[in-house]
């Protein structure tokens, strides 16, 4: 799966994760997709990808981190990675820390990244790179 994709379905899931917790006011879903973008971000492992590999085996997408040994500190943690450590962060902060301030963040985050997804621009992909992650 590409980050594009990645972005679009993320973002339509959090979405209706939203809907679904404002409506039925219910956070479980909400901290269940917390932990799997904190999994995601911290393993450098893509849920599609295990579930591909758990699936049909070894596939051509391999799970491991890429390691560079030369590189180190904030020039060796990919951007991509990073925003979804900032993605859990948002919502943390704006949907369980301030919910009756920052109540319109988490939707705007969702839009976003579904605006992301759909042109393959991400600002806050684009800024990180920009201060240093590869």
């Amino acid at each position: 799966m590409s980050e594009r994709a990645f972005r679009l379905i993320s973002g339509m899931a959090l979405w209706a994760i939203l809907l679904f917790s404002t409506i039925y006011e219910n956070n479980q879903l909400m901290i269940a997709f917390c932990i799997i973008l904190l999994f995601e971000g911290i393993t450098n492992w893509r849920i599609p990808s295990l579930i591909s590999r758990l699936r049909y085996g070894h596939t051509h997408n391999d799970i491991e981190a890429v390691n560079d040994p030369g590189r180190s500190g904030i020039k060796n943690i990919e951007a991509e990675r990073m925003i979804r450590f900032m993605i859990v962060l948002f919502l943390f902060v704006s949907y369980f820390s301030f919910p009756n301030i920052l109540w319109f963040f988490p939707w705007y985050v969702a839009g976003m990244m579904i605006v992301a997804g759909i042109s393959n621009i991400c600002p806050m992909v684009m800024f990180l790179r920009w201060i240093g992650f590869r």
